[in-house]
């Protein structure tokens, strides 16, 4: 592990009032707590995604194939474990959402825009929003999409960076 991990009995007064709020504290929110102000930015970006528009089943897809596209096996495991003990996704739905397709129509239309986000980085072509837009979506859906790909996106590149230990089972490979 190359970034320390904060105990929550080591962490500031103000980290410690955030994992107390956790139900879990996972390691790579351990390593978070590195910088109290990153700590404190993720974890109310975190409790404000239940009021996104976006629904939780969609943000979990999301998630999934944000994680996968950047080799984040840490946070795969974490989405795929509270996505299917939350019954928020089966696991046939978490092994699509990394492979970034769905037979469902809405689903995929979905993962396709954040598998244009991710490529085009960010830039976008008409026909991706066109897609999302035609599955019905609005604009604040879509920006809630772009904003879960940047929060995940975070979690993810601390994850790898700190080389977190696994603190949940390896998800199923998706070969």
């Amino acid at each position: 592990m190359r970034l320390q991990i904060i105990e929550p009995e080591e962490a500031d007064v103000q980290t410690q009032k955030i994992f107390k709020k956790l139900v879990m504290v996972p390691n790579v929110i351990c390593q978070m707590a590195n910088s109290p102000a990153v700590i404190e930015t993720y974890f109310n970006f975190h409790t404000n995604l239940d009021q996104f528009k976006l629904s939780i089943k969609y943000q979990k897809m999301i998630s999934l194939a944000v994680s996968q596209f950047n080799n984040c096996d840490y946070c795969i495991a974490l989405h795929t474990a509270t996505a299917v003990e939350g019954k928020i996704l089966t696991e046939k739905e978490c092994i699509e959402a990394r492979q970034m397709s769905s037979a469902d129509i809405k689903a995929n239309a979905v993962l396709y825009f954040t598998k244009v986000v991710l490529n085009q980085r960010g830039k976008v072509d008409n026909e991706a929003i066109s897609l999302v837009k035609k599955q019905g979506f609005n604009d604040q859906e879509i920006v809630e999409m772009i904003a879960t790909v940047s929060f995940i996106t975070l979690a993810n590149f601390v994850a790898n960076v700190g080389e977190t230990e696994l603190d949940f089972l390896e998800p199923p490979s998706i070969n």
